[in-house]
């Protein structure tokens, strides 16, 4: 029998298929968006680098809410009942919690057209993007199998 149908019916929080799957295209593009970022940066093109900010704040957000409301919703529903997992789980959340306010808070300070791209800004830019990518690779070994078991 196929792996979905044996799911528990979370109620409203419904099994995806398809939801990793589009969890690993983010990651992948976002991963691609700090990669052209940093070129820019490399490339001293302070305006360049402003424009692919806003982009990657766009796009990192609707990631984080997405995985607010469609992973861990059904993750904490559907084990409920495993006091262990739902531990991992909920660690998991606390962590990635403290990652979103960094990064919105350092997206929301260097977006703004009046605020300077210094070597300040580089330093933080790299603080923040090696918690991001350590974070994807964890959540793609530790968590995400927890979703499709």
């Amino acid at each position: 029998m196929l792996s979905f149908l044996k799911k528990k019916d979370p109620g409203v929080f419904q099994y995806d298929s398809k939801i990793i799957k589009n969890f690993h295209k983010d990651h992948e593009k976002l991963i691609k968006s700090i990669a052209k970022i940093s070129q820019y940066i490399e490339k001293d093109d302070k305006k360049k680098v402003k424009n692919l900010l806003k982009q990657f704040k766009t796009t990192i957000l609707h990631h984080f809410m997405e995985e607010d409301i469609k992973l861990y919703r059904y993750l904490k529903k559907y084990y409920c009942d495993s006091h262990e997992t739902l531990a991992i789980i909920k660690n998991f959340e606390t962590g990635i919690k403290v990652i979103q306010k960094d990064i919105i808070n350092f997206l929301d300070y260097y977006t703004q057209d009046n605020t300077i791209l210094n070597h300040e800004f580089k330093e933080q830019f790299h603080t923040v993007i090696n918690n991001l990518e350590e974070r994807i690779r964890t959540e793609e070994k530790s968590l995400y199998p927890l979703y499709t078991k």
